[in-house]
């Protein structure tokens, strides 16, 4: 459990990437002057030359060498992975406005079942060949797919690069200096919260899976291979619910916290309910799978409630608030799953897993509160608008 402390640890950095690009705008400002398939395409590549160095520092002797070099590498790979993501979240804009909420899911599905299918296969090549292997296998996934970019995705302008000067002169009308509602604040927390305790089960259900029933780093793999199934599934149901406007994105939100609680709480029963609760580790599997459909819930439907929410202040949505919007959105997720890693990696050495399953959950629980009562105020709110009249006259 304490080298799983180590390992999430390393998580932290990822988050210190994440916010050196995101406070810089170096993303914001490259996505001025250059295409997004050319972004995309650099950004690749350095992830593809990152991971590879991340393997091959642990052939260094030096102990402390290698560790200064895995957290500058692990920043480095922080920074790449956000610009790739708002590169990638910026094409949709652009090109596929009219389906966003569908493609977003899309995209959404696309990254959790990579990063699932990553995670197995890394387990499974680490039992087999080592720590260095996998690195080098990931590092030739992101080379090839640096190349596929180049070959599928069409050469253009950035959604930031469109903005005009009228809209930019209407947003300095109708929000003067491009500034966002502080009401964003609170469906991120909400969303942050969750993601976070996604986090914390990818990095101690292994350990987990280990230390209590004795299976391999193998099997952890195949628990974190059905979360992915289930993120994947989460991911795409979001999106067509949200483009269908089925079910509002405040209220989709509620429940896939609702799925993270329940599956936490199956993942890693409290011991008070049993033996016989306590001595199956298939449990892992239902309870990783309900808590992988309820996360993508919760993040691909955070981003509309966002839009929404500043469409609703300022009246406007012009593409600088819309890249403003889903960097904040790509920043708040993803970090905190980097940060429920580490805070998860220190938090096993001092509390039982089903502790800390009864702690998260808890959380979870607060996020769905916060997420109903944007939607009651949302649709009092709406409901007093249509009370008003249309002329008001003596």
């Amino acid at each position: 459990r304490s080298s799983s402390g180590i390992n999430a640890e390393y998580g932290g950095s990822m988050f210190l990437g994440y916010a050196i690009v995101f406070f810089s705008g170096v993303t914001e400002l490259s996505m001025k002057r250059w295409g997004s398939r050319a972004l995309l395409f650099a950004a690749t590549m350095g992830y593809s030359f990152a991971s590879l160095l991340t393997g091959l520092v642990f052939l260094v002797d030096h102990n402390l060498t290698v560790i200064v070099l895995s957290l500058v590498l692990r920043i480095l790979h922080g920074m790449l992975a956000y610009a790739s993501s708002l590169l990638a979240m910026d094409f949709i804009s652009a090109r596929l406005s009219a389906q966003f909420d569908f493609c977003a899911g899309l995209y959404s599905m696309g990254c959790y079942l990579g990063h699932g299918i990553a995670e197995s296969a890394g387990c499974f090549l680490y039992d087999r060949f080592g720590y260095v292997i996998p690195f080098v296998f990931s590092s030739t996934l992101c080379f090839v797919s640096g190349f596929t970019i180049l070959a599928l995705i069409p050469a253009g302008k950035t959604y930031l690069a469109m903005q005009s000067k009228t809209d930019q002169d209407t947003m300095e009308l109708v929000n003067p200096g491009n500034k966002l509602s502080k009401m964003l604040i609170l469906p991120l927390i909400a969303a942050m919260l969750i993601n976070a305790n996604y986090g914390v089960l990818q990095v101690t259900v292994t350990p987990y899976l280990h230390e209590m029933f004795g299976k391999s780093i193998s099997y952890g793999g195949l628990v974190l291979a059905v979360v992915s199934l289930g993120m994947a599934i989460g991911s795409l149901l979001s999106g067509v619910l949200l483009q269908r406007k089925i079910i509002g994105p405040f209220l989709q939100m509620a429940f896939g916290g609702a799925l993270v609680a329940i599956g936490l709480f199956v993942t890693f029963p409290p011991t008070s309910l049993g033996p016989l609760y306590n001595n199956s580790p298939l449990l892992a599997f239902p309870g990783s799978f309900l808590a992988g459909v309820g996360d993508p819930m919760i993040t691909v439907s955070c981003l509309r409630a966002l839009f929404e929410l500043q469409l609703q202040w300022s009246g406007a949505l012009t593409p600088r608030c819309v890249t403003l919007i889903t960097g904040i959105w790509l920043m708040g997720y993803n970090s905190c799953y980097y940060l429920g890693s580490t805070i998860a990696g220190v938090l096993a050495d001092y509390m039982s897993y089903s502790e800390l399953a009864l702690l998260l959950s808890g959380v979870c629980l607060i996020s769905v509160f916060i997420c109903l009562c944007l939607r009651f105020f949302g649709r009092r709110k709406k409901l007093d608008e249509e009370k008003e009249p249309l002329i008001s006259g003596h």
